[in-house]
This record gives C-alpha cells, structure tokens and sequence, in this order.
C-alpha cells in the first residue's frame, strides 16, 4: 500500500502491469533446481510484488535468482522491484537488459521507462519502437506512443533549460525519507510539510514499510537556513496518515488529508490556529469536496470564497481532476465544476495552487507535455463565469525533470517558489526544494472595476472584449449583479476594444490600453454608464 496522498507514478506503473502477470503465473514452477519450498516463495514474492511491497518482494527474488540463474522471469520481476523503490531504481537496467537478451517482451518496455529516468532519450525511444513491434505485449499503442513523446519532450526541454536557480532545503527539512508539499506562509517566515520519517506519531509502517505521515514545521532563520523541522503534533497529527494540503489565504488555517483507520480512505479536514492555543481541532470540509472517491488535494482563493480540489470522481475526464467550488451567498458551497478538458486530461493532475492573485493556478500533471512523471505547469483563468483558463505551460527544465516533480507554490510577488521532487543529490525519496526565478512568473494584468449609472448605484452589465478592431473577441465578461464589480485576465501591453451592454441603457464602447508589466500588475478600471444623452465615463488607475 502507498500513501494515500503521494502516490509515485513509477510504481502505479508497474502495478499496473504486473498485477495481472503475477496472478496469472501464481502456480506450480517447473524450474532447474526449484523445490516445493523455491516455487511457495515465488508465489509469495509475487504476491508481494502485486501489492506494491518491493522491498520485501526483493528479498525473496534475490534468494531464489541463484537457485536458477536462467529463469528469466525471477530477475524480470526482481527489476520490477528495484524500479519501484527510491534509490534503487538505477539497479533495475542491468537485469531489464539481460531480460532483454533472453527474448522478454515487457523487459523492452521497462527497460525503456528505466532508460528514461537516466535520461537515455534515444536509446528509450528505440526500445519502445522495438516494443511496439512485439505480439502479446501488456501496453496498447497510444501509451507507447506518449511515453515516445515524453521521451522527445524532455530531451528538447533539456536542451533549453530555464533561468532560474534550485537549492534543497537541506537536512534541517529533508530526511532520508519522502518529504513534500511544502507549505510556505505569505511572509515567508515558516514552512509546514509531509514526511515519512522515522519519529512520526505512533511511529507506524505501512505495509510497504515506510512510517506513515505526519505534518512537520521549520522556520526560517537567515538567508537559505531553515531551523530543524520538528513535528507538530496533535491534533493535527494522529495515528493516521495525515498530510498537509494547504493554507488558508490568512495563514491562520491550514487544510489536511487525514485518511480513515484503514489507512486507504481519507477525506480533507480544516484546522484554525489559535494565538493561546495553537492549532485548534480538525474539521471535516465540506461534501461538495470530500466523497466516497479520493480527493487528497485543495487550495483555497484569495478571498475565501473559492476552493480548487483534485478528484477521481466518477464524470471527469479521466484519472484525478481538478474541480472548483463557490461560496454562495448563503453561505453554503455550489455544486463542483470540473475545470474542463483544457485543464484536465485522461491522465492525472493534482496539487492545484491557486496563487494570491486569484487568477493564476499551478499545477502538477503527467497527462500534459510532462518530461515524465509529474511535471509543473501554469495556467490562467481568463473568464470566470465561462470557466474559459488557458493553454497549460510547463515551467521547463530544472525545475521539472524526468522524475515526479509536485507540490508548487509560489510567493506573492511571483519569484520565489517551492516545490518536492526526486532528483540526484537528494537525501532519498522527494525531498523540498525552493526555486527563484530571474523575474515574476504572474504572466497576466488583472483589470477589476465597477459599472455604475450616474447616481453611483451598481448596474448588471455585460462586458465584450475585442481586438483593436472590434474583429476578434478576447473575453466576455459579466458584472456581479449586486455590487457591479467585474475582473478582467488581459495580456499586458495591449490595446483592447470595449462593449459594455445594460438594459435600460444604450451601449457604451471605449478604448483600454493595459500597461506592460513584468510580475502582478492589478488596474482599476470603473466605468460609469449615463442616459442617451450623455457619454459614460471612466475611471482608470494602475496599482
């Protein structure tokens, strides 16, 4: 069993593939040298291989590889094995490639992924072709054909890697165990985040062997030093697997994923920070968020009124997806509303961020242009009531890498963010890094205004945005019906046409130029509707 909350891709894929090879090899073996004795731990080694406990699987394969040094599928599975634990993975390509030799038809395709994570591109590449060549094989075309991709992907984007600069946190915060999503409060100054170390509450192993989660805490101290993270116990840390998810935008909450006694099921609690007390209880969020299915990830808006969460519930577009949900006016949540195909895909996205500008959403995904694993991408939210976001950008290479890189935040002013991946150098499994970038990674101009008559009175008004030309719509936007504010996503540096529309009103058009801007830039602009005979007016400032 894996984290609930962290699940390593590269062993969903092996999973994936060997439980149906196991189970259906689970008899009597016929082997040179093979006892009763050889063939029961063959059955159970594969028992435990199926289940995703490769270490103690190991074991058993490394026992039985010198009974019969021929049999083939011993040292294939005795890769699965290796492929699938941290630190261990490098150990797998010798056995995948005898098994290659000896005519092994999945060895070609694990091979290859093994290849991919030492970043051989090429050699990769002209495996899974061979692969695919092959008759009774596990993987159909379209998975060979993206794993390919992945291939191409992260050799160009390795070619071109960004400017930035990435230091681990160091020991004080990274173990030897896996530690991720880091949390980071908006002044900088504390960092709260998952571990499996040794010393966690009750001090519990899963069936994998790894200690489950608890919630630690580090502050920082100067320039780059963070103090020894210590755990920061109940009732945030239980018996349970319990990881954090994120802050509220007031710091003073913090979001976690606590799983059921069974350690499989979980659902998302909130806890509020008290000045006397410290953190206050557990409670459970809302069911428009917390189902039957799994939803291990959420990040709640600037205002409070939003929340982002990740699902595999049944309607999406496949594997987890990225829903949100509103605060109605009474209080009460709105029902989800999956983010859309530009957004999710038939793949995995997790680990939504929705940063303090409340348009711009980070995200991890293996389902779009990834290098391999899970890789960090940006998107946009340009028409809120369209639920309209933008093309996902990966945010390239170092940052993102061949291996699972997950959990990113972002500072306030766009420069400095944080983020867990495992990478050479590493202390052992994830650990945290914190990335700084040469200028802002907040790409758009957020324009937010009021549409009011003449008495100042708020008016329910429908916004177009063109083209210089009035040729090509940009966005459509509505203003709230109560209070007549509105926001506008633009692109910095441009010239845009608008229409505004009311009943009871003649339409209004007018030019806005939007400045250019390096980072978060925020415009007011007001825009004031009179009667047929006079003009609106405007009310425009830069912030």
């Amino acid at each position: 069993m894996m984290s609930p909350y962290y699940v390593d891709r590269m062993d969903l894929t092996i999973r994936s593939l060997t439980i149906v090879l196991c189970l259906a090899t689970v008899t009597a073996h016929a082997q040179t040298g093979y006892k009763r004795m050889h063939n029961r731990m063959l059955d159970e080694a594969k028992v435990l291989l199926s289940n995703g406990e490769y270490q103690e699987a190991a074991k058993i394969y490394q026992l039985l590889l010198p009974v019969d040094p021929e049999f083939t599928e011993v040292r294939y599975e005795l890769g699965l094995c290796l492929a699938g634990t941290s630190g261990q993975r490098g150990r797998a390509i010798p056995l995948f490639e005898r098994c290659v030799a000896e005519g092994h038809t999945e060895a070609h395709y694990q091979l290859a992924l093994a290849l991919h994570r030492e970043e051989r591109f090429d050699e990769a590449v002209t495996l899974l072709q061979q692969y695919k060549d092959l008759h009774y094989r596990l993987v159909d075309d379209p998975e060979v054909e993206r794993r390919i991709t992945m291939c191409r992907t992260a050799r160009l984007l390795e070619r071109d890697p960004m400017d930035l600069q990435i230091r681990a946190l160091g020991p004080g915060v990274n173990s030897s165990a896996h530690d991720y999503c880091p949390l980071v409060t908006a002044d900088g100054r504390e960092l709260y985040f998952t571990s499996r170390r040794e010393g966690t509450t009750g001090s519990r192993k899963d069936a994998t062997g790894q200690y489950l989660e608890d919630v630690y805490r580090s502050v920082k101290q100067g320039e780059g030093a963070w103090s020894e993270a210590t755990n920061v116990g109940p009732p945030i840390n239980s018996g349970l697997q319990d990881a954090t998810v994120g802050l509220s935008p007031d710091g003073r909450g913090m979001i976690v994923y606590r799983t059921s006694d069974d350690l499989v099921s979980g659902d998302l609690w909130m806890t509020r920070m008290n000045e006397q007390s410290g953190w206050g209880p557990l409670e459970r969020m809302t069911d428009r968020i917390n189902t039957e299915h799994h939803e291990p990830s959420a990040s709640i808006a600037p205002e409070g009124n939003e929340i982002y969460f990740t699902s595999d519930r049944p309607g999406g577009y496949g594997g987890r997806d990225i829903y949100r949900i509103r605060q109605l006016p009474d209080g009460s949540w709105s029902l989800p509303l999956n983010l859309g195909p530009v957004v999710n895909t038939p793949h995995d996205e997790d680990a939504p961020f929705i940063h303090s500008d409340g348009v711009t959403l980070f995200f991890s995904s293996n389902g779009h242009n990834t290098m391999g694993g899970y890789d960090v991408f940006r998107t946009t939210l340009l028409d809120g009531d369209m639920n309209g976001w933008s093309d996902p950008e990966n945010l390239g290479y170092p940052l993102n890498t061949v291996n699972d890189d997950i959990f990113f935040t972002l500072s306030a002013d766009g420069t400095t963010g944080y983020f867990s991946s495992e990478r050479p150098g590493g202390l052992g499994g994830q650990d945290i890094y914190e990335v700084v970038f040469p200028s802002s990674q907040l790409r758009k101009v957020v324009v937010h205004g009021l549409v009011t008559d003449g008495l100042e009175r708020p008016i329910r008004a429908r916004v177009l945005v063109m083209d210089p030309a009035g040729e090509e719509l940009v966005g459509i936007y509505n203003t709230d019906q109560r209070t007549g504010r509105f926001l506008m996503v633009l692109e910095p540096g441009g010239r845009f046409a608008l229409s505004v529309e009311a009943p009871g009103f003649p339409d209004h058009a007018e030019e806005l130029q939007v400045p250019a801007a390096s980072g978060l830039l925020e415009i007011s602009h007001d825009i004031v509707l009179g009667s047929g005979e006079d003009q609106g007016l405007t009310r425009h400032e830069d912030r």
